[in-house]
């Protein structure tokens, strides 16, 4: 093995000039919660965000955890990210907290997600490139303020892709709770749609037989949307913490029989 550009630290052979973007798709996910506990944490004691001076603190407690892993990633990595990540970061940790800084425990999140098809077999996939949540996906977003859920599932999937859909099937929801928030995910299928394919700053997106995408890596708990958007039987999954992390229930649709009709 080559040694160019690679050192000898606390015993590992390590690449000295690794960038952050090398990193594996969980490692990411990991410093990414990381980033998002110590910021949280010193919003909690401080009332305020760290600013440039202050963004030390949070890096040094993250990169401690990053080490107790066994992930190798040089510290001037982490600090650049997490600098170019706080703004997201920061908008994040406010979503937990009012503006007396109590916590949000009954705050719910809308968001859709959809699965667009063509007439060739193919599927629209989108390699998610956001932190917190990065992997092969299908298109979607946040329902914002006063919108109707149909046309922010219209909305999200044109930003993100170009495309115009047109009348969107709600095939399921998919939820769980996380730091307080009760996270909604609308689940659409759609099967017309006009427009020119195009990429956005959320990732690249590009047509792929359903099959293909499933032996990609997927996004976390891609495996229960696409049991929802295949099953006429499945219309809802709910993502529970374990000590393995979150695993997912998936809840049976049974139609009522004559006599219950």
């Amino acid at each position: 093995m080559s040694q160019k550009n690679h050192e000898i630290i606390d015993g590992r052979l390590v690449q000295t000039d690794k960038k952050y973007s090398h990193l594996k798709l969980k490692q990411k996910e990991k410093i990414a919660e990381w980033m998002f506990q110590e910021t949280r944490d010193f919003y909690t004691k401080k009332y305020t965000f760290p600013n440039d001076k202050q963004l030390s603190e949070v890096v040094d407690k993250v990169y401690e955890k990053i080490e107790q892993a066994g992930i190798w990633i040089p510290y001037g990595e982490v600090f650049k990210h997490y600098k170019s990540k706080r703004s997201n970061i920061n908008k994040r940790v406010k979503r937990l907290f009012n503006e007396k800084g109590e916590n949000h425990i009954d705050q719910v999140c809308l968001m859709n997600m959809c699965m667009i098809c063509d007439n060739a077999g193919n599927v629209l996939a989108l390699d998610k490139v956001n932190d917190s949540y990065t992997g092969t996906t299908f298109p979607g977003g946040h329902v914002e303020k006063n919108e109707i859920f149909n046309d922010s599932v219209i909305r999200e999937v044109w930003e993100e892709t170009g495309l115009n859909i047109e009348n969107p099937k709600l095939r399921g929801v998919y939820h769980w709770h996380r730091n307080g928030i009760h996270n909604v995910l609308f689940l659409y299928k759609a099967e017309k749609f006009s427009g020119e394919l195009k990429s956005s700053e959320e990732g690249k997106v590009y047509w792929i037989p359903l099959e293909e995408l499933k032996k990609r890596e997927l996004a976390t708990g891609m495996e229960y949307v696409l049991e929802i958007m295949e099953s006429d039987q499945v219309n809802e999954c709910y993502m529970k913490r374990e000590t393995q992390g979150y695993v997912g229930t998936c809840l049976l649709y049974t139609s009522p029989s004559p006599r219950d009709a």
